[in-house]
């Protein structure tokens, strides 16, 4: 009999301590993230973001996209920091995650070229220039920002000519990149296809984790960067960048079930 007290006082204790686990994954604001753990992609500007900002938390990398989305989603991490299209995209595919806050910051895209090839850098900024003013831009930012689309459209393939080497990530997310039915679709894609069409050159893609495509530029293993990439002063030491094609915005995302509201509630998200 005496012992009935002691395993009762113990499944207490383990009650309130598994409580009290599961209390540690809620979230109430962006301040509750400070001493959490976050993810980011490697080399990306949120690594910096996040490392000045939170200097408590624990900062994970990861190499892809994917890879920091299942973190989230196995709870290996309490929240991610990516860009605010692709997120916006991935939640319409996934409910259980869902942005959080506000806008943490935003920034000019721009593809990345050797700063010894002044030549493909301007061609691509004339080639803007004509989408720009022909209404093709506008068409296109219509078609994957706003509409959500997913379908490319048929775009001149040029089948000879001097070879254009283009380094992405492929599953940066749309509506950038992303592989649909085993083919490259996306914003970015259509954009660099219309200016190989333009250019006259035979278009190649080569899939490098988001870290390694600027040391692959500066090998010349491809000839310029098609991902998704920040315009930073940091970066422009080390290459060169077309005129801006976007502006973009970042978010946290987090699991929507792990939010909390005054009333310690699971909150809708934001």
């Amino acid at each position: 009999m005496s012992s009935r007290p002691a395993l009762l006082l113990m499944f207490v204790f383990s009650f309130l301590i598994a409580g009290c686990a599961k209390d540690n994954n809620r979230i109430a604001s962006v301040d509750g993230l400070k001493e959490k753990r976050i993810g980011v992609l490697q080399g990306s500007v949120h690594d910096i973001y996040a490392t000045r900002t939170f200097p408590k938390a624990t900062i994970l990398q990861y190499k892809s996209p994917s890879d920091m989305i299942l973190a989230v989603k196995s709870g290996k991490i309490d929240a991610g920091i990516y860009t605010s299209d692709e997120l916006v995209d991935l939640i319409r595919q996934q409910p259980e995650i869902t942005l959080f806050g506000p806008p943490l910051f935003s920034s000019d895209l721009g593809l990345g070229f050797h700063k010894e090839n002044p030549e493909l850098r301007n061609s691509f900024n004339s080639f803007l220039k004509e989408i720009r003013s022909n209404g093709i831009y506008g068409d296109m930012v219509e078609r994957w920002m706003k509409k959500g689309e997913t379908t490319m459209p048929v775009v001149p393939k040029v089948e000879s000519g001097a070879p254009l080497v283009v380094g992405l990530v492929s599953d940066n997310g749309l509506p950038f990149t992303a592989v649909k039915d085993n083919r490259l679709v996306g914003f970015n894609i259509e954009l660099l296809e219309r200016f190989a069409a333009f250019s006259g050159r035979k278009l190649t893609y080569l899939d490098i984790q988001f870290g390694s495509l600027i040391p692959a530029l500066a090998s010349r293993k491809i000839d310029m960067i098609g991902a998704v990439m920040w315009i930073t002063e940091e970066r422009r030491k080390q290459i060169d960048f077309s005129d801006p094609y976007y502006v973009q915005g970042a978010n946290f995302f987090v699991l929507r079930k792990n939010i909390v509201t005054s009333g310690n509630q699971p909150g809708p998200g934001h």
